[in-house]
C-alpha cells in the first residue's frame, strides 16, 4: 500500500476508544470543525495502537506529526515576525522555542483533553503513555497536521493563532534573553538623532501591593510611546520596546 493512501485510509468500520466527536469541542471553542474526522482519528493514533492492531492496517499519526511541525513553525514565525518588529531573528529564534518546547505542547494537549482520547497499545497504556509529554506533544503536532490536510495553511494559521494568543500575550521578553531595550533604544537615538529620550510616569492603578504603572517617553519633548509594567522599570523597558517599534 502505498504511504499516500494509507494516510488517508478510512476508520469508519474500526472499532476505536476514541472519540473524534468529543474531542472536537475544543477545536469549535475555535471557531473550527473537521470536515474529515478521519483525519482527526488518525492524528490520535500511537504507532504502539497500529502494530499491536496490524490485520487492521491502520495507519499511525508519525507522518502527520512531521507535517504538524512544519506547519507549526511557519505559523508562530510568521506572526512573532509581525508581532514583535523590534526583535532580531536570534530574539525571535529564541522566543519560538519556548513556544513549541516539549513542555507547551503537552500542556496544550491537556487543555484540549487530547489524552483521553489517544489510541495507544496495551503495553503504552501500562506504562502511562497518556500522560507521557513527548507523547503528547508529538500527537499535538500531528493534529495540526490534520488541520492542515483538512483545510489547508489558512485554517491551520487562525486556529495556532488562537491558541497560542495567551501564551503570546503573556511573554515576558526581558526573562526571555534579558533584553535591555532602554540602552537599545538609547543608542539607536543617540546615533541617528543626537537626543536622550525623557520617561515619565503617566499614571498608576490597582493597590499599594498589586499596581500597575504606565510611563510615556517623549522626545524633544513629543509622546513617541507608551508602556505600562508592574514597576516603573518594566514600564520604561516596554515604552522603550514600544519606540524600537515605531522607529
Amino acid at each position: 500500500m502505498s504511504s499516500t493512501t494509507e494516510d488517508s485510509q478510512s476508520f469508519a468500520n474500526t472499532e476505536s476508544p476514541a472519540n473524534s466527536e468529543n474531542l472536537e469541542n475544543p477545536f469549535k471553542k475555535h471557531g473550527y470543525v473537521f470536515k474529515n474526522p478521519e483525519l482527526l482519528k488518525q492524528a490520535l493514533t500511537h504507532k504502539s495502537y497500529r502494530n499491536e492492531n496490524l490485520k487492521k492496517s491502520r495507519a499511525d499519526n508519525e507522518r502527520f506529526e512531521f507535517l504538524g511541525d512544519s506547519v507549526l513553525d511557519l505559523s508562530l514565525s510568521d506572526h512573532l515576525m509581525k508581532r514583535f518588529p523590534e526583535l532580531t531573528e536570534g530574539e525571535l529564534s529564541k522566543i519560538r522555542a519556548s513556544l513549541v518546547n516539549e513542555s507547551t505542547l503537552a500542556d496544550l494537549a491537556k487543555e484540549w483533553a487530547i489524552d483521553k482520547h489517544l489510541l495507544l497499545g496495551k503495553g503504552e497504556i501500562i506504562s502511562g503513555g497518556s500522560a507521557k509529554p513527548r507523547l503528547l506533544a508529538s500527537t499535538l503536532e500531528a493534529i495540526i497536521g490534520a488541520l492542515y490536510l483538512d483545510s489547508g495553511f489558512q485554517a491551520a494559521d487562525q486556529i495556532i493563532r488562537k491558541i497560542f494568543a495567551s501564551r503570546i500575550d503573556n511573554l515576558d521578553l526581558d526573562i526571555h534573553f534579558e533584553s535591555d531595550y532602554k540602552t537599545r533604544l538609547q543608542e539607536k537615538i543617540q546615533e541617528s538623532m543626537k537626543q536622550t529620550p525623557v520617561y515619565e510616569i503617566e499614571g498608576e492603578e490597582g493597590l499599594a501591593h498589586n499596581k500597575i504603572f504606565h510611563m510615556v517617553l517623549k522626545l524633544d519633548g513629543k509622546i513617541i510611546a507608551r508602556g505600562s509594567g508592574r514597576s516603573k522599570k518594566q514600564a520604561e523597558q516596554d515604552a522603550a520596546r514600544a519606540a524600537l517599534a515605531a522607529l
